[in-house]
């Protein structure tokens, strides 16, 4: 990624499934609980990121086994009970807040440790000293290079593990360091952590409790101190999921705001009664006229019905005011934006920049960046609207935004970016430093181009064992596509007609239980499952010898795809209504009946001895050859390689080579 980048604005609506990483907070402190735990724990949906990768290094450096799958955003980790397998360690933490302050209380559990601790200019600053006094009234010792007491980074580290009783932490100026002293709470018989005053961002000292109860050390407060009831090490969940991050959703929700009518984005994963505090910004953004449709296991967001300024407090889930600030000189008065203070001390002082960065486009914000700069505590800001501003700023050229070396305030300009504002998609806003985002969403701006996207149609047929399932499923999950199983649909139609009495040799008992089946669509990840009457059929009962035995005679009855035809042909409509970028529907006769013009279509094909082999891996033994000539002999929509479709035979194919070939003609046709 070069060192600025221009952000072309959306000349049509954004359309399609936001990839949204998994979750910063979430990865890093499931790491921690993973090492402190006794065994070996999967952690699927990772982060990969700059922050998540220093403390990936630093648990390695430890003497931890740790393996990392950036391609299947998997990390397997060998917990050790507490036991720290290195005594001695210098470790570098750059400018990860949540790896410096979890690995301090961390490594207080080594019972002879001796450890260096480093981090870059912006981490030397800030916040450290409220958990460094708990960790030394625990036992441990904490000095700067010169051997005086340390209260910022760098700093040496001499443990003696921690020793039981009650320590007190003033957390004001970052939860992190409540967060840090509750994971290694359970690990020290008869230790308490009290809170001294109040802190920052709760939600996620709620995140913390809740994941030391996922991995089996529920933490409670008694008497206004965390404990832990039954002390030890933590138990290993086996497999651990990694929410997407919510933070990083704000930007999807916001994006609709900016790029028009007929926006749909899809944020799969998105739960709102999820871990992550920051899923709070849904409200703030409904306030404002977001357009929100949840489901289950997503969230969809529309085009905006307003842009509407207001008053708000994020104190609870701060790393989302960015968001609202880049939107607001778009809205229609004044936002203000209160409970930010504690943000002046984190990557960046976040409060300076965004104002700094919003007069630089001559939007007029309160209190003034250079009021700012004069006095540290001043904690809240009003910025008001700027169209016309921007415009006059940015007529001759983009305005180049510094970011700070801090990811939120790329990908918050990043959006704001995409609006239109001259009406002929001139670019207006450039981003310096873009790859900053690495620090917890390494493919931001792609993720953002993805969106970009008209609305795209793939048909794959094939006969029996040809590999649709597999490649369909995959692609879907490559593109951010609605995969349709129409083989799916034939089976549970044949256990509704089973079900009914009706068979395949008495026609005027299917045309008589047809027109009780009430059909439906639920969308599970990229999938979408038929329903009867809201009722999803089990896959066993799909691929019961009975189903298997009846499905072939009834799918060929016209009634019977007839019936069907205008459902799956509706199935478009549902995948553009449920935000993803297109759709990918399999079957014998896609291309050439059911989206006959469909964008991309494709036809699988392999040599008998393989689609053999494959159905017998399946548990099955159906004669394909004989399969084939009764799918092309039916009278109603035979299957064909239509006219136009692209043959790939995938005999000697792996799955890989397949969805390459596949991803290559959808590149074409977007193009």
């Amino acid at each position: 990624m070069s060192d600025v980048r221009v952000i072309q604005p959306f000349r049509g609506p954004a359309r399609g499934l936001a990839r949204i990483p998994g979750s910063k907070s979430v990865t890093n402190r499931a790491l921690i609980l993973a090492a402190l735990a006794d065994g070996e724990t999967i952690l699927e949906g990772a982060l990969f990121s700059r922050d998540t990768r220093i403390l990936v290094a630093a648990l390695q450096e430890l003497g931890f086994s740790v393996d990392a799958d950036e391609s299947a955003c998997r990390i397997k980790l060998v917990g050790l009970g507490g036991r720290i397998p290195k005594a001695k360690a210098k470790l570098h933490v750059g400018n990860a807040g949540t790896a410096a302050r979890f690995l301090t209380a961390f490594l207080c559990l080594h019972p002879s440790g001796d450890y260096e601790i480093d981090g870059d200019a912006a981490m030397r600053t800030r916040p450290m000293a409220g958990l460094l006094r708990a960790l030394e009234s625990a036992g441990a010792k904490c000095l700067t290079p010169g051997g005086s007491p340390a209260d910022s980074f760098p700093l040496r580290l001499i443990t003696c593990g921690l020793v039981s009783g009650e320590v007190s932490c003033d957390a004001s100026s970052s939860s992190q360091m409540l967060s840090a002293l509750l994971m290694v709470a359970p690990l020290a018989s008869g230790f308490s952590v009290r809170l001294s005053g109040t802190t920052v961002s709760e939600p996620f000292v709620e995140m913390t409790a809740k994941m030391c109860a996922h991995f089996g050390r529920p933490l409670i407060q008694s008497h206004g101190a965390w404990i832990c009831s039954q002390p030890g090490a933590y138990r290993t969940p086996c497999i651990y999921a990694i929410e997407p991050d919510a933070t990083a959703a704000s930007y999807f929700i916001a994006l609709p705001a900016v790029t028009g009518k007929e926006s749909r984005v899809r944020l799969a994963g998105y739960d709102v009664s999820g871990l992550q505090g920051d899923t709070a910004f849904a409200t703030v953004a409904r306030a404002c006229g977001a357009s929100l449709h949840e489901e289950t296991g997503a969230l969809i967001a529309h085009s905006w019905t307003a842009l509407r300024g207001g008053d708000f407090n994020f104190n609870a889930f701060s790393d989302t005011f960015l968001t609202v600030a880049a939107l607001a000189p778009l809205f229609d008065k004044p936002v203000t934006l209160r409970g930010i203070g504690h943000t002046r001390h984190q990557e960046t002082d976040r409060v300076l920049a965004m104002a700094t960065e919003l007069e630089r486009l001559g939007v007029r914000v309160e209190p003034s960046a250079q009021s700012l700069r004069i006095d540290q505590s001043l904690d809240t800001l009003t910025i008001h609207p700027g169209r016309e501003a921007m415009l006059a700023a940015s007529r001759k050229a983009p305005v180049a935004i510094h970011t700070y070396e801090d990811h939120r305030v790329a990908m918050s300009f990043g959006i704001l970016g995409s609006y239109n504002l001259h009406g002929n998609g001139q670019p207006w806003i450039s981003i310096q430093d873009p790859a900053c985002t690495g620090k917890t969403f390494p493919h931001f701006f792609e993720a953002l181009e993805q969106l970009r996207g008209s609305f795209l149609r793939i048909a794959v047929d094939g006969g029996a064992a040809s590999g649709k399932s597999s490649t369909s499923r995959a692609v879907a999950a490559a593109h951010g596509l609605m995969h349709v199983d129409t083989g799916a649909h034939y089976r549970s139609i044949t256990r509704a007609l089973l079900s009914a009495s009706a068979t395949p040799d008495n026609t005027r008992s299917v045309i008589a239980a047809l027109p009780t089946l009430q059909l439906g669509t639920k969308i599970t990840g990229h999938s979408a499952q038929l329903t009867l009457s809201g009722w999803v059929p089990m896959a066993a009962e799909l691929r019961s010898p009975e189903v298997n035995a009846a499905v072939s005679r009834f799918a060929a009855m016209s009634e019977v795809r007839h019936f069907l035809f205008e459902y799956q042909r509706s199935q478009v409509s549902v995948a553009q209504a449920a935000g993803f970028s297109g759709i990918i529907m399999e079957g014998r006769d896609i291309g050439s009946v059911i989206m006959p013009d469909a964008e991309v279509r494709i036809f699988l094909e392999a040599d008998v001895d393989a689609r053999t082999a494959r159905r017998a891996a399946e548990g099955q033994s159906d004669a394909v050859l004989s399969r084939d000539q009764q799918d092309a002999s039916r009278i109603t929509a035979p299957m064909v390689c239509a006219d136009g479709a692209t043959r790939i035979d995938n005999t000697s194919l792996s799955l890989l080579e397949v969805v390459e070939k596949v991803g290559l003609l959808i590149a074409q046709a977007r193009s």
